[in-house]
């Protein structure tokens, strides 16, 4: 951080976000007496690859390192397409059996006779979470080798002359990229925190029932946006 001083607050959020996940694992396997469910395998799997892909975004960052932010951040988005899925369907232990058995999500199909692939899940979630579409589609420029990496390969000095460097120059990325990064990863990991918690609400009880902290059983609609 001490070529970009304001990056540390972004990063200080994101590091405390990454530690929240342990209570928020605790909260999930605890909720309805501790009762284990199918789900419960595909909610503490994308608990831990969150966690997992947040401690090595923050060290990408610190490193100044976009061939590894970039492609970790789409990662992070594309566990939140898949909690989206999740939340919104009605056989989530079914999908839970398939997967056990060995069945790779993207050839599970969907009620629309879809399969359940990238693209699927990202069309799926367009309308919740609508300001990830662009920042997904930008930084998987960066998991499939593409324009992004020969741009960054180079950079002008004046018309006559450029620069190539190998690693790429610290520099070379600006500021505003790496607060995009930061902002993108906290937006994406609090919105799958409130996907989780809402597995932890519902874990246990009959459809259209929630916990509250006051223990009262409340309607709930299958498939809200996160922020309800």
């Amino acid at each position: 951080m001490d070529r970009y001083p304001r990056l540390a607050a972004p990063r200080r959020i994101l590091d405390q976000l990454r530690v929240a996940h342990l209570d928020l694992a605790a909260q999930s396997l605890m909720a309805a007496d501790g009762d284990l469910y199918l789900p419960d395998l595909i909610v503490t799997a994308m608990i831990q690859r969150s966690y997992g892909v947040l401690d090595a975004l923050i060290d990408a960052v610190d490193t100044y390192n976009i061939h590894a932010a970039a492609p970790l951040l789409r990662l992070q988005l594309d566990t939140l397409f898949r909690a989206h899925y999740i939340a919104s369907g009605s056989d989530v232990d079914s999908l839970a059996i398939k997967l056990l058995r060995g069945e790779e999500l993207r050839k599970v199909k969907d009620a629309d006779g879809k399969p359940l692939n990238d693209y699927r899940l990202k069309e799926l979630a367009a309308d919740t979470h609508a300001w990830a579409l662009p920042v997904y589609d930008k930084t998987s420029g960066w998991v499939h080798f593409s324009l992004n990496h020969m741009l960054a390969t180079t950079q002008a000095t004046d018309p006559n002359c450029f620069q190539m460097a190998v690693p790429l120059r610290a520099d070379a990325i600006p500021e505003s990229l790496w607060q995009e990064i930061y902002g993108a990863a906290i937006q994406a990991t609090e919105e799958l925190f409130a996907y989780v918690r809402g597995w932890a609400a519902r874990k246990g009880l009959p459809p259209g029932q929630i916990r509250t902290e006051s223990g009262v059983r409340v309607e709930h609609t299958v498939g809200q946006s996160p922020s309800n």
